[in-house]
């Protein structure tokens, strides 16, 4: 039921660039990568057949598609980055050539007014060469071919942040001064447009006959603008694509479509995400409307409970692409060695879903003639949403702490069958007090995450369509592996606990135990990927599987063919869907 599990999250695609020279006369050969942030965490190690050096960075984010990015130089074939997991971006150097090398990690200075990660390289056979390459030589330039411009190559963001006002920037080479051709900035700021176009459909692998719909078909269009006044302190040349202030706003429309007769929403553009961003060493502001992602865990994430969820394809999207943007003010402040956050949303939003008519309707598919009487909260003060989260790293460890006042997403149900006017379903919406914590830390190739929540009344449904409101306690930790033949595991292991049990709760126990996560590895130098996502109810044996291929081998486009295929007897979360297997294939074409 999607309303039970609401499985909890960018689109702010990579600025790009066709090629680029890591100026071979330089020795040792320096690739530089910058961020507005120190990151939490670089781990790197050697590849062989074909030999390549491989960058984790944690926590961050790659908006857009992978892409391979091919160098004239001695040593580096090609550099190549991708989103790896939700919470690490992957830079992998194909080398030419057997090398040493060395990771630097260094602070803002006055050269550089931004963190950068030093990787310095020579060749093992140079007569010269040291046990470990200084950083003696500058860093070299990405440059545009018979331009000398430098250009970033791709935007990253920290996990967490939605991907804006501290947006990380990872380039290849930096520029203590301007090149004498780059071009004059505008007196009007800078503008930057991009957007994606998305197409899927997805067919069932075996019709059941009725009104079931035997296809799907989505299409999203988003296109976003980001602004940067011409203010002082936004200086792009000091870090390339960062700011102190800008103003992002993005459209979308989105078309969804259940045959034969089914369809929602249009291709009518509307507001996705608009917001103010001003950053400081000191704190940052966002006002507009927007993603906060709170929470460490992928898919499955008990902290975060900022943003709705589209669910009306239950929970097969990944959750980035689930989430709907709100109308906030986020502000965090950087004393010393943690971080202090503080969000206020004045109007509410709820999740976005079917009553019935659809495969994944809280009803079913088979058109119902109950009423629906849905109370939203009014748009008073007394009805906003209050946030608070503390966050630091200690010895390796990054820890946090969160509490949240809010209403809940997903309606509390009365079912009145003896209303004068037809049987009717009542749906409003109760305040709920929220207390999270979240901890993550790494060893060697493995990754350690997990978070944990209390909720002090949570609406829960029953089989006579009314909901009780129980306190529930809903952990989960994780351990992702990054193995060395291009291989990525995760798995999660979540408990749910339900105080005060009743036995007519829906696919609830009292206690109540899955494991999820992903397995995934890259084929083709990165440019194609065979990926699983999976859950389990260990109670029930009720699963649910997504196998995936990849392909992005073309610049800016990614094209996927999979399957979502539903296992458990009929009577379980997953099991009710078993009928609804489907393939899809989805091309997202990024611009």
């Amino acid at each position: 039921m999607s309303l039970l599990f609401p499985i909890l999250a960018f689109a702010n695609p990579p600025t790009l660039v066709s090629s680029f020279d890591l100026n071979p006369a330089e020795s040792p050969q320096t690739v530089g990568i910058l961020l507005s942030g120190a990151p939490q965490n670089v781990d790197s190690f050697v590849l062989d057949n074909p030999t390549r050096l491989v960058l984790d960075i944690t926590e961050a984010r790659l908006f857009g598609p992978a892409a391979t990015l091919p160098a004239q130089h001695p040593l580096i074939l090609r550099v190549r980055a991708a989103q790896f997991n939700p919470t690490t971006v992957r830079v992998v150097l194909d080398l030419k050539r057997n090398v040493t090398h060395r990771i630097d990690t260094l602070p803002p200075n006055a050269e550089h007014a931004a963190h950068r990660i030093m990787v310095s390289l020579a060749p093992t056979n140079t007569a010269t060469q040291s046990p470990e390459p200084t950083l003696s030589a500058p860093p070299s330039q990405a440059v545009e071919p018979g331009t000398g411009v430098v250009h970033p190559a791709y935007t990253v963001a920290q996990a967490g942040t939605g991907g804006a006002a501290d947006n990380k920037i990872l380039f290849f080479g930096d520029s203590k001064a301007p090149d004498e051709n780059q071009e004059e900035p505008s007196p009007w700021g800078q503008l930057e447009i991009s957007g994606f176009v998305l197409a899927k459909i997805a067919q069932e692998m075996h019709e059941s006959g009725g009104s079931e719909q035997a296809r799907n078909f989505r299409n999203t269009v988003r296109l976003e603008g980001k602004w940067t006044p011409p203010l002082p302190g936004n200086d792009s040349a000091a870090v390339p694509g960062a700011s102190t202030t800008f103003l992002l706003a993005s459209l979308q429309s989105d078309y969804l479509w259940f045959g034969p007769e089914h369809s929602t929403d249009d291709y009518d553009l509307n507001l996705y995400e608009g917001y103010l961003s001003h950053a400081t060493p000191d704190w940052d502001l966002r006002l507009g409307r927007q993603i906060v992602r709170w929470g460490k865990t992928d898919q499955v994430s008990p902290a975060d409970n900022i943003n709705p969820q589209d669910l009306r394809e239950f929970f097969i999207p990944e959750l980035e692409d689930r989430k709907i943007p709100n109308w906030m003010a986020r502000i965090r402040l950087f004393p010393g060695d943690f971080t202090l956050e503080g969000i206020f949303i004045p109007f509410f939003e709820e999740n976005e879903f079917d009553y019935s008519g659809t495969t994944w309707a809280l009803l079913g598919n088979q058109p119902s003639d109950l009423r629906i009487k849905e109370s939203t909260p009014g748009k008073g003060l007394d009805n906003a949403d209050l946030g608070l989260r503390t966050s630091a790293t200690l010895g390796g460890w990054d820890l946090a702490a969160s509490y949240l006042y809010a209403t809940e997403k997903s309606p509390r149900l009365r079912f009145e069958p003896a209303n004068p006017a037809g049987p009717t379903l009542h749906a409003d919406y109760h305040r709920q007090h929220i207390w999270a914590v979240e901890f993550e830390t790494t060893a060697d190739k493995f990754g350690f995450r997990g978070e944990g929540a209390y909720f002090d009344k949570q609406s829960l449904h029953t089989e006579s369509l009314n909901s009780v409101a129980k306190p529930v306690t809903h952990s989960v930790i994780g351990v992702d592996y990054l193995g060395e033949q291009d291989w990525y595991a995760n798995v999660q292991l979540s408990h749910q606990h339900v105080f005060d049990y009743e036995s007519d709760i829906l696919y609830l126990r009292r206690d109540n135990f899955y494991l999820s996560g992903e397995i995934n590895r890259e084929f083709w130098r990165g440019n194609a990927m065979l990926k699983l996502r999976y859950a389990l109810d260990l109670n029930d044996g009720g699963s649910f599987l997504t196998p995936e291929a990849i392909l992005s081998y073309y610049k800016n486009l990614e094209l996927i063919l999979g399957a979502n295929v539903f296992f458990g007897p009929e009577d379980s979360l997953f099991g009710r869907y078993r009928d609804n297997d489907q393939i899809f294939c989805k091309a997202k074409y990024y611009f």
